[in-house]
């Protein structure tokens, strides 16, 4: 269970922050690839240091939201990163 809560959460913080940058940018996010954009987001999230001691955290008692919030503080300069070598 607490697998598929964290997945969910590294999802959900992806794309609010693709949303929010789509927000801003929409001529590029019409263009831009979404599926591919936020899954390579995730799949950097989830190689960093930070991503792996969040997760930590939650495993030892850290509660969903908290996770999400770190998780959405890490996705935004991940995205951001990814946005500008695009």
């Amino acid at each position: 269970m607490a697998n598929e809560i964290v997945e969910q959460a590294v999802a959900s913080a992806v794309q609010q922050s693709y949303d929010a940058w789509a927000a801003q940018h929409p001529g590029l996010a019409a263009v831009i690839d979404r599926i591919a954009l936020t899954s390579q987001a995730a799949q950097s999230l989830r190689d960093s240091a930070e991503y792996k001691q969040a997760v930590a955290d939650f495993q030892q008692g850290m509660t969903e939201a908290n996770l999400l919030s770190r998780l959405m503080d890490l996705a935004e300069p991940i995205l951001a990163g990814i946005l500008k070598t695009t």
